[in-house]
């Protein structure tokens, strides 16, 4: 590697971990649900779950329109900008008029929902951009997911201090977006937009849709995608309350504070981290049971938490559920993907993709359904077990793992 390229290289890494650092957070304020719900008591505890999950929704448009969009339309440079920015405007606005309207708290989450949207569309892939030597990018690609589960583990913990002085300034923890903006800006190489790079992800789509073909794409994919891709989707549905109700666990039965819960997601935090080296060995192990095996383990940590009553029962019940859960979505597209023509395979993956961010989104209501016949918001810890074995079973009927 010359000087030139071996710079380039090094910029395109800094860039590459810090934007990551922008591109998570959905779930970083779970510590102050408990709280907003006491300061707003006449709302519905279900309706207060929108604070997580408003995210969720935008996301489910907009990780497909940067991939389409970057670098074809707007270069990587400038989507960068645009989702880190509303990432940090987004984030903080609930921080500064959260505490007197509910509205405004609402519309900031989904101004940081277009953000998250497009830096969870580019997050991985403008690796393949900024990583001139084509040695490293599989490396970069794993540094950018360890940057995302790092700064994770980190805003947990600040915001469950932050959360503790006010429960509105935990949003102040979308401040720190300010920095990989400004590393964005002053670093990211301006790339030239390019008619035919294959480098993004998107560039396929966009020439289907201007083909008219994207449709006959989608109609043309295997059966076996659209089985996965609503499990998927029933799978979030049952586990993304776990974020929506941790806090009401902790809090609500006297384990502890704030502080405690952001505590507390830290070894949830550092099991994905785990999750993610040892998913590799554990396909190779368990082959077309992988999925349903961590399916049935996710269930059986949920239910964990649902009777725990200290601290170390919590937070061990957390690591279990971070190390099975994180692998669910790579099985998941591993079932798929050598069904799938190669050049379908993002199509197939940005839909099973968006089936994760709708089952988040429609965790809400599931909750809210519970209430409904008189239950309570921890209640879906109960039930989701039952339904996620029901899933795992029925994987084991279509699983077809990369050989």
């Amino acid at each position: 590697m010359n000087q030139a390229t071996k710079r380039r290289t090094i910029i395109g890494i800094i860039v590459l971990v810090f934007a990551n650092t922008a591109a998570g957070g959905a779930e970083w304020c779970s510590s102050a649900l408990a709280d907003i719900a006491s300061v707003f008591p006449d709302v519905p505890y279900s309706i207060i779950t929108l604070v997580n999950n408003i995210p969720n929704l935008c996301a489910v448009v907009f990780t497909v329109v940067a991939g389409i969009l970057v670098n074809r339309k707007i270069t990587l440079r400038n989507m960068l900008l645009i989702g880190i920015g509303c990432h940090c405007i987004g984030g903080i606005l609930p921080a500064l008029f959260g505490d007197t309207s509910m509205a405004m708290m609402f519309l900031g989450r989904f101004a940081f929902g277009i953000g998250y949207g497009l830096m969870q569309g580019i997050g991985i892939s403008m690796s393949l951009k900024l990583i001139e030597d084509t040695r490293f990018r599989s490396h970069a690609m794993g540094w950018a997911v360890a940057a995302q589960y790092a700064m994770n583990m980190v805003a947990q913990v600040v915001v469950g201090h932050l959360c503790a002085i006010k429960w509105n300034y935990s949003f102040f923890v979308y401040l720190w977006s300010a920095i990989p903006f400004l590393v964005v800006l002053f670093l990211c190489p301006k790339f030239e937009l390019d008619q035919d790079d294959k480098s993004t992800a998107g560039s396929k789509l966009e020439a289907m849709a201007k083909s008219g073909s994207l449709g006959a794409a989608v109609r043309n994919l295997p059966p076996i995608v659209w089985v996965f891709s609503v499990i998927a989707i029933a799978y979030m549905i049952c586990y993304y309350p776990m974020f929506l109700v941790i806090a009401n666990i902790i809090v609500g039965r006297g384990i502890g504070n704030s502080v405690t819960v952001g505590n507390a997601m830290v070894f949830y935090s550092v099991a994905t981290i785990l999750g993610g080296i040892v998913f590799g060995f554990a396909q190779k192990l368990l082959k077309n049971k992988t999925m349903c095996i961590m399916l049935a383990i996710t269930g059986l940590s949920m239910f964990g938490l649902y009777k725990s009553y200290s601290f170390a029962s919590v937070a061990a019940w957390l690591v279990v559920s971070g190390i099975a859960s994180t692998g669910i979505i790579p099985a998941c597209i591993n079932a798929f993907s050598d069904s799938v023509q190669e050049d379908s395979k993002f199509l197939a993956t940005s839909i099973a993709e968006s089936g994760i961010n709708i089952g988040a989104f429609l965790g809400t209501p599931y909750i809210a359904l519970i209430e409904l016949f008189g239950g309570k918001a921890d209640t879906a810890m109960f039930i989701s077990p039952i339904i996620m074995l029901a899933l795992g079973l029925i994987t084991l009927k279509f699983y077809r793992p990369k050989s």
